[in-house]
């Protein structure tokens, strides 16, 4: 059975980095995204998937994103965000851009 390691990242709060036990955050995850999460403190160290704080079906897809790209984030309570850090990153416009309005605002 894997073993792995959950890291915790100190610039996006709740959220965790989960990779293989013998694996090294510097040299698996890309330096933008490292740079993003901030240096990763282990928390868990050596555990196995059913010590992973999500259901059956999370924990899968976690086992399954860490096998297809090294490494897997997911933020707490409850939600996996996979290699890309999940919406995270995702800018969203302001309401007035959002409502297709040529208009200028109202004062």
């Amino acid at each position: 059975m894997k073993r792995y390691t959950i890291y915790r990242t100190p610039n996006l709060p709740n959220t965790y980095l989960v990779l293989e036990a013998e694996d090294d955050p510097r040299k698996l995850v890309p330096f933008n995204l490292l740079y993003l999460a901030g240096d990763p403190d282990p928390t868990k160290v050596g555990i196995t998937p059913s010590y992973f704080p999500f259901a059956a079906g999370s924990r899968k897809i976690i086992t399954d994103c860490v096998e297809q790209s090294g490494f897997c984030f997911y933020r707490w309570p409850g939600r996996v965000l996979g290699a890309e850090l999940g919406d995270v990153l995702e800018v969203f416009p302001d309401n007035d851009a959002a409502s297709g309005s040529d208009a200028p605002p109202s004062l």
